[in-house]
């Protein structure tokens, strides 16, 4: 009898300790998207397992992956959307589409020349709000939009501070043309060219005053913009003031930024034992006698320590809104001091906007709006430079012992990253001025008239000098100075009649037409020259005139077009919107080109 029991209590114990094994086997690995109504993914969107802290967030193409129990429940959520609850139901694949919540459904979103009910929409539209751009640390608009708007892909063309992004709106449209969407800023079109390394127009807005971003995607929503939106925009909207007492508001934040994380790469005794072993077995390399022992050397020389650094960054915004029932104010400064992670890179910003609407009748209301920034970006280090600091010998010293650059002793090798970020002058200064002013008439009923002038103007310096240097046996023996000036000019004049109204209490139509006239000038010149006698003076003055060149172009464009929507709803279950657009260009040698842009959108 007791041999039984002691058998009993054995079996008993290795069930107990078996059940965690056993329960464990029972996961399975879930794969899955998580999109939109439209079929569009949704970057970011959070997908966890109920009741528990497992949980990931969607990557840029929606997808998850997850280890869940065969009977878990997944939560999905997403800002804008109705939060989903999921079973597994012993699945490893999910397809899940979130709606769109119903009260944001019922929030106005701003659309070509107008706002639109969100339930209205027929084309596809996607809104960041205020909240996200106080939940991220951004230079610049763009980099808020990242990972926030789902179908639009945002990467980044270079890690300096201020540096430029490429923006892809539902993929790539064209082979040959920018593939960058257009940028309207309080009804003023900016410059969406981004794709260059170093500059960017987004950068001269403060993120702080923006209240909210909406991006055109489709041809419904964006055939108003013609043929400069067939790669989508983006409609950012700035801050205005509230009726009520005036409102004082400072935020401020500092920082530190790093390298999250670095590449293995070989220290001095690797480098040496793989020197020796190469020697060994390939002829045409020659042993060396400082390698002779590699388990006596040290680390070496880490040009990823001595290229990046731990950065600091500092944002000032202040602002000050209110008014009474007549007039609005809104106005606001920001100060931005951003070091770059990469030795000798920065970016300094200093903003300034101002909003004002009023109703000088009752039948009557004007606005006017501008902003002005002045940046300042030290471009430093490029790419190029992080990819010598990462083929570079670990046997080359930062500096020598009399306190000047050290460089390699082979000529194949590049030259010393960190002397090279030190001694090279590469920096940009920026000034844009941008304003927006209009009037409204009320002539009925639902029917207004809305007169508007925008322009955009912005002084563009860049500043590039190349002393001369010996980096070891790597040598520059020629001194360059290179300066450029660029200018660019932008103003539009538009009217736009609109007719809002509702019948009977079902029928609700929104008729818009418009005229716009807008022009474009942008000149460039640039100034190179070498033979300077030392490196204290880099202007282009003080360089060999006989070997200096200027060059310069400038290009003035004109537009003319004419366009109109019309909105139709039934019992807010079935709409119809039609969009037409016509341009005529002076890009076309007769200057009289036009081009016709229809668009319509059933649902």
């Amino acid at each position: 009898m007791k041999c039984t029991v002691t058998y009993l209590r054995s079996i008993v114990l290795w069930l107990v300790c078996m059940t965690p094994l056993w329960a464990f086997s029972q996961n399975i690995t879930v794969t899955g998207t998580v999109q939109d109504e439209a079929g569009d993914p949704l970057i970011g969107a959070t997908v966890q397992q109920k009741g528990s802290g497992n949980g990931i967030a969607t990557d840029v193409d929606g997808h998850f992956k997850l280890s869940l129990p065969k009977n878990a429940t997944l939560v999905v959520s997403y800002v804008g959307y109705t939060t989903q609850t999921v079973a597994v139901d012993g699945r490893t694949n999910l397809t899940i589409v979130l709606k769109e919540d119903s009260e944001v459904l019922d929030e106005v979103v701003v659309v070509g020349y107008g706002q639109m009910k969100r339930s209205d929409l027929t084309g596809s539209v996607t809104s960041v709000g205020e909240d996200a751009v106080k939940k991220s640390i951004a230079t610049s608009v763009d980099q808020v939009l990242q990972g926030r708007a789902a179908g639009v892909q945002i990467q980044a063309n270079s890690g300096t501070p201020g540096a430029s992004t490429s923006i892809r709106i539902r993929g790539i449209n064209s082979l040959n043309a920018t593939n960058q969407p257009i940028f309207v800023i309080d009804g003023v079109v900016i410059d969406s060219t981004t794709d260059d390394e170093t500059s960017n127009p987004l950068s001269s807005i403060n993120p702080s005053d923006i209240v909210s971003m909406d991006i055109l995607k489709d041809a419904s929503a964006t055939a108003i913009y013609g043929s400069r939106a067939s790669n989508g925009v983006i409609m950012i909207t700035t801050k205005r003031g509230k009726a009520g007492e005036a409102t004082v508001t400072y935020d401020m934040y500092l920082g530190w930024q790093e390298m999250p994380k670095k590449y293995d790469l070989l220290n001095l005794r690797e480098y040496a034992e793989h020197h020796n072993y190469r020697a060994e077995y390939i002829s045409s390399v020659d042993q060396s006698a400082a390698f002779i022992r590699p388990d006596l050397l040290g680390k070496g020389t880490d040009w990823q320590d001595e290229l990046f650094r731990k950065a600091f960054m500092m944002n000032h915004s202040i602002s000050v809104s209110g008014g009474n029932d007549r007039t609005t104010y809104a106005f606001s400064g920001g100060y931005l001091d951003q070091e770059g992670i990469a030795h000798g890179s920065s970016f300094q910003r200093f903003s300034l906007r101002s909003n004002l609407d009023t109703q000088i009748k009752s039948w009557l209301r004007g606005g006017v709006n501008f902003s002005f920034t002045d940046s300042k970006q030290v471009v430093g280090t490029d790419n190029n430079t992080i990819i010598s600091a990462l083929i570079q010998q670990p046997t080359v010293a930062v500096t020598s012992p009399d306190g000047s650059f050290d460089g390699p002793d082979d000529v194949w090798m590049p030259d010393n990253p960190v002397g090279l970020a030190s001694i090279i002058t590469n920096k940009n200064k920026k000034t844009n001025f941008r304003f927006n002013g209009y009037l409204e008439a009320t002539l009925y009923k639902g029917l207004t008239l809305k007169t508007e002038i925008s322009g955009d103007y912005n002084l563009n310096k860049y500043y590039y000098y190349m002393p001369d240097y010996t980096f070891g046996i790597k040598t520059q023996d020629i001194r360059t100075s290179r300066w450029t000036k660029t200018d660019t000019k932008y103003w539009s004049w538009r009217n736009i009649l609109n007719y809002n109204n509702t019948f009977a209490g079902k029928h609700s139509i929104n008729l818009m037409v418009g005229q716009e006239v807008s022009k474009s000038y942008w000149e460039t010149q640039v100034g190179t020259a070498t033979g300077f006698l030392n490196n204290t003076t880099p202007d282009l003055s003080a360089g060999d005139i006989s070997a200096s060149t200027t060059t310069g172009s400038r290009n003035i464009n004109t537009l003319a077009s004419f366009f109109g929507r019309a909105f139709y709803s039934f019992d807010d279950r079935y709409l119809l919107t039609a969009t037409i657009r016509r341009d005529g260009s002076s890009k076309f040698a007769d200057g009289e080109k036009w081009g016709w842009f229809p668009a319509v959108a059933l649902a």
